[in-house]
């Protein structure tokens, strides 16, 4: 989906961001806004934000939005770490 702001020029020109620039620090703007709102869930937000995992949470942390984990994040991770820990190990097999 895309999305057309028609916004004031005279505004824009007070940013100090250049023409391709703005765009770029909008979308980041707005992903890290959403998740502070709790509109997006990380992985959303650093999606619209056109963002690695790693990279939005460095943007969040240069924002002061603290990161929400919870009992569902921590769940989700310990489900990954235990894809991680099975792949691996099933890789080990091979090698022996």
């Amino acid at each position: 989906m895309s999305i057309t702001l028609d916004l004031d020029e005279q505004a824009l020109a007070g940013l100090p961001l250049q023409p391709g620039e703005r765009e770029r620090h909008m979308e980041i703007e707005l992903g890290c806004r959403y998740y502070a709102k709790g509109w997006l869930s990380f992985g959303q937000a650093a999606r619209m934000a056109r963002l690695d995992p790693y990279a939005f949470g460095v943007q969040l942390a240069e924002r002061d939005i603290p990161r929400q984990y919870g009992v569902t994040e921590a769940l989700e991770d310990i489900a990954h770490a235990r894809s991680i820990e099975i792949q691996l190990s099933s890789w080990g097999r091979g090698f022996n």
